[in-house]
């Protein structure tokens, strides 16, 4: 399979995510940040880790590959030529095009082929993983909650303010 991630990078395929939600996905990929963003505010490095997860969650979620050529709904984000794509990521979309067009189709092997459906399957992914995101569910969960409660307990056990809770008498009894 790492024969691929060189014809990946053999020629030019534009990468592409929809046009339409290219603001809502910088909000999540890291590499769009001036500043150094945390990875729970920006879960995604770089906008492929973004498009490989949208194609990722359109095969779990069984989505049918975006309709019609991606000039019309999309926008390329990086070439293929560029070497962004790892002998990992290039295994995956092999992978997945034998899974929708099948071993015997003859261009289940060119890059252009897989490319595309990697494209359409990520525009599938794309809105509903951005929808999934921005769910209030999703961003305050009971362990996030349990979370801020632990920094919150262990910041006022290190200044030393108990504020009724009993910090202070537990910080006594703690040699």
């Amino acid at each position: 399979m790492s024969d691929f991630a060189a014809l990946f990078s053999g020629r030019s395929h534009g990468l592409v995510l929809p046009r339409s939600d290219e603001e809502q996905i910088a909000r999540y990929v890291a590499m769009h940040s001036s500043e150094r963003a945390s990875v729970e505010r920006r879960p995604f490095r770089r906008q492929v880790d973004f498009w490989a997860f949208s194609i990722v969650a359109a095969l779990a979620w069984d989505l049918d590959p975006r309709d019609g050529p991606h000039a019309r709904w999309g926008k390329v984000f990086i070439y293929t030529n560029q070497g962004i794509l790892d002998n990992d990521l290039c295994s995956l979309l092999a992978v997945v095009a034998v899974a929708k067009l099948g071993h015997d189709n003859p261009e289940v092997g060119e890059p252009r082929r897989i490319v595309d459906l990697a494209n359409r399957l990520a525009g599938a992914g794309c809105p509903v993983v951005l929808r999934k995101m921005s769910e209030n569910t999703l961003r305050t969960t009971p362990l996030d909650r349990a979370i801020e409660l632990a920094r919150t307990l262990n910041d006022q056990l290190r200044s030393g303010q108990g504020n009724g809770l009993g910090v202070r008498s537990l910080r006594q009894r703690t040699p």
